[in-house]
This record gives structure tokens, C-alpha cells and sequence, in this order.
């Protein structure tokens, strides 16, 4: 039985502003920080066998964070980068719908529809989403295995798992950050949804 263990990185500054980031980054916060100490003192019992993570700085700092005093390799790959967001990145949302209002309300709304050149299409991203899974479940048939990555990624892969469709990609709980999800893989490769963008272990924003 292979347990995946899935949480996005902690909060950044730009996530503060509510810009776009995708394969842009920025520094995580102080709250950033202290909820991925937080997740890491929630898995302290997990024995890990491996860890997975895109190559933005936040996902690796998330990563060294949880992780603590325990020595384990971080397995960088761009499969686990967030969706490419081209122009907008580094852009206020705000800015964004009031300069392309329509491309903004297809990525929220028709993301079948949404097509920004030179960037990733939600089929696009969707396959590689499909690759990067296969990557680790061919690589791992049991133990616990923890992947550390971005939020639309991480509801991308849910709804693979969901079986759903493109379309149905934002209907699901919002992915906080440091937020879990936990998936559970038989021998066959069939997938259990066990925890879903869980936060019971972060300090809420009003409280820091």
C-alpha cells in the first residue's frame, strides 16, 4: 500500500498581494514558515521514503521546513512545477481581470476555454499532471511518500483521481497553503481520497 502525502508550500509575499505566480516565485512569509513547522510537527510519526518537489524556492523551503532535523534527499522535478501563467505572473489578480477580463473569467470559470499564448492549457497541464503521478507510482508500489507542490496543481491531481473532468477542476475545497491531502494506493493502483486539503494544523491569519 503506497500512502502519498501531498501539501502545497507555505505562505509567500505574493500570495499576500494575490499575485499570479506560477513558475514565478517569492519568499514565504513568517505565517509561511510557521505553518510548515506546523505540518512538520503533524507528520513527525510518518517514516518517510521519499520526497518529491517542484524546483520553485518555495516549494523546497516548504520542504526543508517540514521536514526538520530528518535527512532525507528532496527529488527536484519541473513535472511537479505549478501551471504556467505566462504574462500574468507576478501580476495582482485584480489587475488582471480588469486588463483581460474575459481570459481571467475562462481560467476561473471555463478552463476548457482558457487559452493564453505561449502558456499551458488546462489539457496540457492536465497531462503532465498524469505524468508526474505515473512518475511516482512507478517508482513506489508502497511505503509513504510526500510531495510537496502548488495549489492548482494540487487540485489538478485531485481531480484526475476524481476522474473528472477539465472543467470541474475548481470544484473543490480551496488549498491553503501547507494545507494535506492524502491519497491511498492498493496494490492495484486504485486510488482512496483519505484526507482533502486539510488545515487543521495551521495558524489562521487573524491569529498571527
Amino acid at each position: 500500500m503506497l500512502h502519498l502525502y501531498i501539501a502545497r508550500h507555505g505562505q509567500t509575499q505574493w500570495n499576500v498581494e494575490k499575485r499570479m505566480q506560477g513558475w514565478l516565485d517569492s519568499d514565504l512569509t513568517e505565517l509561511g514558515l510557521y505553518n510548515a513547522r506546523a505540518l512538520g510537527e503533524r507528520l513527525k510519526d510518518i517514516e518517510l521514503n521519499q520526497v518529491y518537489i517542484s524546483p520553485s524556492k518555495r516549494t523546497e523551503e516548504t520542504a526543508k521546513t517540514v521536514l526538520g532535523s530528518r535527512r532525507l534527499p528532496l527529488v527536484k522535478d519541473h513535472m511537479f512545477r505549478e501551471m504556467s501563467l505566462g504574462s500574468w505572473e507576478g501580476k495582482k489578480q485584480e489587475d488582471i481581470e480588469r486588463d483581460e477580463p474575459d481570459l481571467f473569467h475562462a481560467y476561473f470559470h471555463y478552463p476548457e476555454a482558457y487559452r493564453q499564448q505561449g502558456c499551458e492549457t488546462f489539457f496540457d497541464f492536465e497531462n503532465r499532471v498524469r505524468l508526474a503521478l505515473q512518475t511516482i507510482l512507478d517508482s513506489h508500489s508502497s511505503g509513504n511518500v510526500l510531495l510537496v507542490t502548488h495549489s492548482v496543481f494540487i487540485l489538478m491531481l485531485l481531480n484526475i483521481i476524481k476522474g473528472r473532468r477539465v472543467h470541474d477542476i475548481w470544484n473543490s475545497a480551496y488549498i491553503h497553503d501547507t494545507s494535506l491531502s492524502l491519497v491511498e494506493f492498493d496494490e492495484n493502483g486504485t486510488a482512496k481520497i483519505l484526507i482533502e486539503g486539510d488545515g487543521k494544523h495551521r495558524k489562521p491569519i487573524s491569529a498571527f
